[in-house]
């Protein structure tokens, strides 16, 4: 009995492991999809396939909603349509219902680009809240490390 009881215990912990990390990488790739196509691709038109219908926003300089982030990716966009390279996602960690990237930016904050780090809530496969860090790449470092 004892080890009937230890057995169906095991298979479903090792269920719900399974589930929490299937979801964990499907959550990755919806965040790295929207990074994708959204951000870097200035697709704005593409933001309701990814967002939820309620998005809180972290960042001051964005409204919250899906209108604040289509103005801000309208903004990325020249006046001749066509969309520079904006970065490289450097990183991908996710734990649970958060999504986190380590992304390299070519043209701003500054000069030489800039470290940026975002992160992403998740709730029924939809990105429904944000926060970010953003830091310009300097001329000079204090040492010999690089920032990715």
């Amino acid at each position: 009995m004892f080890r009937n009881l230890l057995l169906v215990s095991f298979l479903v912990l090792s269920t719900s492991v399974t589930y929490a990390n299937e979801q964990t990488e499907r959550n990755k790739k919806l965040v790295t999809n929207f990074y994708q196509e959204v951000l870097f691709e200035g697709k704005y038109q593409k933001i309701d396939k990814y967002m939820g219908t309620k998005y809180i926003q972290h960042n001051p300089n964005v409204a919250d909603g899906k209108e604040g982030l289509k103005d801000l990716v309208k903004s990325f966009i020249p006046k001749t349509g066509k969309v520079k390279p904006f970065g490289e996602i450097k990183r991908v960690m996710a734990d649970n219902n958060l999504v986190i990237l380590h992304v390299k930016t070519y043209h701003f904050p500054g000069k030489n680009g800039g470290s940026l780090v975002d992160i992403f809530r998740i709730k029924d496969n939809k990105i429904v809240e944000h926060w970010d860090v953003l830091q310009a790449i300097p001329d000079k470092s204090a040492n010999k490390n690089t920032m990715f």
